[in-house]
């Protein structure tokens, strides 16, 4: 059976190892280059650094196995300094209080976790798992066509040359996108059975916070001594996250370097979607004075990343919308369903695939 997926994020790359686990004949389509979603890792000479998720905890035994499983846990450290909440009075009794539990883990994984390569090599392992040619990279899909007499999908694709694009055919698709750009493909892809316009209904009501983040390569410092990271206790704060890379991972910072890594909170990064670079820093830099006490330094280099889609503000409230799909041999995953981590993605992708392998083996309706 032949299923394509729309989305080479964690959701839809677990989606795609369970089903081939089980004998799926599977394909992924992704309209970057890059695999992971917001598990991103980028370069810049002789460092490489996270500018989307920062961390993962492991809290199911689910995830856990699955990590096993894949071959990843032997690259997996834990943060090698403290995460501290901010503001705080008194900078001791917050590094006292700053725990590197993850709370209600999985036993064996107590902390947050990074690869020491990077954020993305938990795709990369998926992926040499169920074989790259399995992966499609820059396939935009522009529209899906349900062909009710064969009960099976066309999928209508672009790219850069007569491989990527053009008409695919599958007995199953899995939506594996942020809600808002799933709910826009089925807007293009208009006449579809008439359950599908309560399904992008819902898939509209989802909406996200964006995040901007700001790398950047400093002096060594020695600000807030012994702190990995500062993360906001609140969203109202414009800097939600701020950390020292050299510190939470030294192994990824050339001896006498640092790199720090700002995330601006929810309200910031909307105000600051689509604007100028530069003005992007002037507000950094404003922050920075205004609640840390700290003086935006020359920089040496400087990397800035939006996610227009980083972490669902309203999720899906209920599956009854994909269900009402489910006839038609097509579901849903991501982390809006579930919350915005990326254990979150996995257990979507994981449950898409099992309601879809539950589903093959049941009979056709009518």
């Amino acid at each position: 059976m032949d299923v394509i997926i729309i989305g080479a994020g964690l959701a839809g790359l677990t989606a795609a190892y369970t089903l081939t686990q089980r004998g799926f004949n599977c394909e992924v389509l992704e309209k970057s280059r890059a695999l992971g979603g917001r598990m991103a890792t980028r370069r810049h000479q002789d460092t490489s650094f996270d500018h989307g998720a920062q961390y993962f905890t492991v809290k199911t035994t689910a995830f856990a196995d699955f990590l096993h499983e894949v071959g990843v846990t032997g690259d997996m450290t834990p943060l090698a300094a403290p995460v501290v909440s901010y503001p705080f009075h008194n900078l001791t009794t917050a590094l006292e209080d700053a725990s590197q539990s993850a709370g209600n883990a999985v036993s064996g994984f107590p902390h947050r976790y990074v690869f020491r390569s990077g954020m993305t090599t938990l795709a990369k392992s998926i992926v040499a798992q169920i074989g790259e040619s399995r992966v499609v990279r820059e396939c935009f899909v522009e529209a899906i066509a349900w062909d009710a007499t064969g009960r099976r999908w066309r999928i209508h694709t672009r790219g850069d040359n007569t491989t990527l694009g053009g008409i695919r055919s599958a007995d199953w698709v899995i939506l594996a996108l942020p809600a808002p750009q799933a709910a826009q493909l089925l807007e293009r892809s208009h006449p579809l059975p008439t359950p599908f316009t309560t399904l992008q209904t819902a898939l509209e009501g989802v909406t996200y916070h964006p995040c901007i983040t700001v790398v950047w390569g400093a002096p060594p410092n020695t600000a807030y001594s012994g702190v990995g990271a500062l993360r906001a206790a609140s969203e109202d704060y414009p800097i939600g996250w701020l950390a020292w890379l050299d510190r939470l991972a030294p192994y990824r910072v050339p001896d006498g370097n640092s790199i720090v890594i700002a995330q601006f909170g929810p309200a910031a990064s909307h105000s600051l979607l689509d604007q100028p670079e530069g003005m992007v820093i002037q507000v950094l830099a404003s922050a920075l004075s205004t609640h840390f006490q700290l003086d935006l330094p020359t920089l040496r280099w400087v990397n800035i990343k939006q996610w227009r889609y980083a972490n669902p503000a309203v999720c899906l409230p209920n599956l009854d919308a994909a269900t009402a799909v489910a006839d038609f041999n097509l579901d849903i995953c991501g982390d809006y369903l579930l919350g915005g981590r990326v254990e979150a993605a996995f257990l979507s992708g994981l449950a898409a695939a099992e309601r879809l392998a539950q589903k093959a083996r049941q009979p056709l309706p009518g």
